[in-house]
């Protein structure tokens, strides 16, 4: 389900996805964030006698006990004058509250206990008990501002207490529940958390089995095939299993690739690919830069690449430079150019007489414990003797 959608900025960030609209009235109440606190029992009490003169305000006796079970549903700006002080009774729910609520097995007269999550206990919905803010619009929106603020991420849900509150809340963009959950109650309105722009989850590894090299072929297949128009046999050529691969993903989705070739001495990058949607993100440099590393660290000082005629200039900005006296070559229809780079030694490269298991290691994990490694950390067992014991048997029979 689509939840993006205009956001209203409220207090300390927080953000819920209403009408700009919710966020200007909110913000000409009389009082700020700081000035809100929690309620007494006494203040809370004092309010709903209050309330309860105009609006179905639920009892002193179940208003008693939510405030035990979490003082926190109780906010108040308070003032010389309890009559004129602004208070929002909101209800953090459990998973269970939650599903009562959107199914209309919540009791808002006197709701049960066990679906109200205590304080530091995860909330999976927001209900907005009651506003008592009489003609002050203003401050009813500023509390329910707070109310996300306090509880950002998760669904706010209220049912208005006269049709005027009603006219309101469609107006500044609270929705019918019923229009996400079908059993919701008729009066039953919502607003969603506004989606907030996150950078992208950018990362680099080698390929480790069939399902990356699976996913990797998926990006070469949509870069080269579908956009150079590559052959099924000049894309995939035979050298595929006889190479080391990196693939890089955005947010867990494969979005690019890079294959490395060995030679006595330098090594070969090609078939580097990135998904159209992500050549403007560092996936790119991430995936040329780990492979330099990644050559580096097997102790390869030279690389050879083929470039595109037009992506010259990008691989001399990693340093790379044309082979001297190499004229330009084709294939699949198109000019490429030779080109060479040359690395730093690695202090850290693997060498011949490195330890024997590090060299067992997983292809670029060499820092790490292998599964060789970490099956010997296990208490010892019986494969031995039974190892021996089948070929005495082999042998017997």
């Amino acid at each position: 389900m689509d939840r993006v959608r205009f956001g209203a900025t409220v207090q300390d960030g927080s953000s819920l996805a209403l009408d700009p609209l919710f966020a200007q009235l909110a913000a000409r109440a009389p009082f700020g964030a700081g000035d809100i606190r929690c309620a007494t029992r006494a203040e809370m009490l004092a309010a709903l006698d209050l309330a309860r003169a105009t609006l179905p305000v639920t009892s002193a006796g179940a208003a008693a006990a939510v405030h035990s079970r979490n003082p926190d549903c109780f906010l108040l700006v308070p003032a010389m004058d309890l009559a004129k002080a602004p208070m929002i009774a909101l209800l953090p729910l459990n998973d269970a509250g939650a599903a009562a609520l959107v199914d209309g097995r919540f009791d808002g007269m006197a709701p049960a206990l066990a679906q109200i999550a205590a304080p530091a206990n995860p909330v999976a919905a927001v209900y907005v008990w009651l506003i008592w803010a009489p003609g002050r619009m203003n401050s009813g929106l500023a509390l329910i501002a707070e109310a996300a603020r306090r509880h950002p991420g998760v669904d706010v849900f209220t049912r208005p207490a006269h049709p005027q509150s009603a006219r309101i809340l469609d107006r500044v963009g609270f929705r019918p529940a019923r229009s996400l959950f079908p059993a919701a109650p008729q009066d039953l309105v919502v607003a969603l958390p506004a989606a907030m722009p996150q950078k992208p989850r950018i990362s680099v590894r080698p390929a480790t089995g069939i399902d990356d090299l699976l996913r990797i072929f998926a990006v070469r297949t949509a870069t080269y095939m579908t956009e150079q128009l590559c052959s099924y046999d000049e894309e995939f050529d035979g050298n595929d299993f006889c190479a080391t691969h990196l693939i890089g993903e955005v947010d867990g989705e494969p979005a690019g690739c890079l294959r490395i070739r060995w030679f006595a001495d330098f090594a070969k990058l090609e078939r580097l690919a990135i998904r159209p949607e992500h050549r403007r993100s560092r996936l790119m440099p991430m995936l040329v830069r780990a492979g330099f590393a990644h050559c580096r660290r097997k102790g390869y000082r030279r690389l050879y690449a083929h470039a595109r005629e037009d992506l010259v200039p990008a691989w001399e900005r990693f340093g790379a430079r044309l082979v001297a006296g190499r004229p330009p070559f084709r294939f699949s229809d198109v000019s490429f150019r030779e080109m060479v780079l040359d690395l730093d030694r690695a202090d850290d490269a693997i060498r011949f007489g490195a330890d024997p298991l590090l060299t067992i290691r997983p292809e670029g994990a060499w820092d790490v414990l292998g599964p060789v490694e970490r099956a010997q950390l296990r208490t010892p067992d019986s494969r031995a003797d039974d190892m021996v014991a089948r070929v005495r048997r082999l042998r017997a029979g």
